[in-house]
């Protein structure tokens, strides 16, 4: 609850999270494609910037991190 989330995401790199199996949308398509708009998907496309890396999902409107 202290980590911001660019530090979450740098800790579950080193421990070896594969991202790309994860998602945060609150309305994903029925595909599973995230939105790229919601307020969770700019928190997490944030965190990965911040942490220096890209976010390896697909998203709708084609956002990469």
């Amino acid at each position: 609850m202290t980590m911001e989330n660019a530090a979450i995401l740098r800790l579950g790199l080193e421990l070896g999270v594969d991202y790309s199996l994860t998602h945060s949308c609150y309305h994903p398509t029925p595909e599973g494609l995230s939105c790229g708009a919601c307020d969770s998907c700019l928190l997490r496309l944030k965190g990965f910037s911040e942490a220096g890396t890209t976010d390896p999902i697909h998203y709708v409107n084609g956002t990469v991190s």
